[in-house]
């Protein structure tokens, strides 16, 4: 009964953790085009990130962290035109994300996804591949 409810937590986790893979994509490219994009926003990715990989947090903490990031980053995006991908498009890889359907090529197909798998071991075994 144990183990079921941990293997239960641990799909969440890395369910989280491409929300927050996801969430960090979108941070770079807005933060590139927004210069009034608030500096909190990188500190909540980092402590989110630290939730994420202790597993000490409820799962319901890290969602409304999340979500706090989430909601920060899609204002700036509906309120610039500059060249952004639609928000529709971040949208479907957030739900793809936390249903866990996210497909290897568009986790590769991500801004800035590289250099986050390579520094962070929770991506690394939740993307279930190598990316080169």
């Amino acid at each position: 009964m144990i183990e079921k409810r941990i293997e239960k937590e641990i799909e969440v986790l890395k369910r989280l953790g491409m929300r927050w893979a996801v969430l960090t994509s979108l941070y770079r490219v807005v933060s590139q085009k927004r210069s009034d994009l608030p500096s909190s926003v990188l500190k909540e990715l980092k402590t989110a990130r630290s939730m994420i990989e202790s597993g000490f947090y409820r799962v319901c903490d890290v969602n409304c962290a999340l979500g706090k990031i989430e909601s920060t980053l899609f204002q700036r995006l509906a309120s610039s035109s500059k060249g952004f991908e639609s928000s529709d498009h971040w949208s479907n890889l957030l739900v793809k994300a936390m249903r866990g359907q996210l497909k290897p090529e568009e986790i590769r197909g991500m801004p800035f996804i590289k250099p986050l798998i390579q520094n962070c071991e929770l991506l690394k075994y939740t993307c279930g591949t190598h990316i080169d």
